[in-house]
């Protein structure tokens, strides 16, 4: 069975200011910037990626040289806004990630991508549960329409880390070097 393969839009225009920088997706995790890391990790379900950056954070644009991959500026108010205008422009389905998400099992990707096309639901996004069953958006989620009905696909907690702190680098940090011993 061929996989279905989709738009993929990377959102790394924001402020980062949980994190202390709107460079936060150029942080080493397991010798690789986040970024890098994750345009090969989605790359698996992608037809073709598109990065969008802000004046902010155009100092990343050095990844956009490659034939699958990208860039284009946005304002960069807010990560609801950048994705709202994008969405309204561009074609769906849209698989939107923002540029801060390390995955350490790609398999999950395949699977919530999978999960979403056969969805009935305009919007599908991925959550992750954790130890007391607090279910948190992580920032992926398949556009088939820009508004309309939706549904989450839940993962373990550790499943998928969205580095908005340092202690979330850490995190991240510590999953690769686990993962690759």
């Amino acid at each position: 069975m061929q996989m279905n393969r989709v738009l993929c839009l990377i959102l790394a225009g924001g402020r980062g200011s949980r994190f202390g920088s709107p460079l936060k997706f150029l942080s080493n995790i397991c010798g690789k910037p986040i970024l890098e890391r994750l345009v090969e990790d989605i790359d698996v379900v992608c037809q073709h990626i598109l990065i969008a950056l802000s004046k902010r954070t155009l100092n990343a644009s050095y990844i956009c040289r490659g034939s699958l991959v990208d860039c284009i500026e946005t304002p960069g108010e807010s990560f609801v806004e950048d994705l709202s205008l994008l969405l309204d422009a561009l074609p769906k389905p849209i698989l939107a990630v923002a540029a801060d998400i390390y995955i350490p099992y790609k398999g999950i990707l395949v699977d919530f991508l999978k999960s979403a096309i056969e969805s009935e639901k305009d919007i599908t996004t991925l959550t992750t549960i954790d130890k007391n069953g607090c279910e948190e958006l992580i920032g992926i989620a398949l556009f088939k329409k820009a508004s309309g009905s939706w549904k989450n696909v839940q993962y373990p907690q550790d499943s998928i880390v969205d580095v908005d702190e340092a202690s979330d680098l850490e995190k991240a940090r510590h999953l690769c070097e686990s993962h690759y011993k």
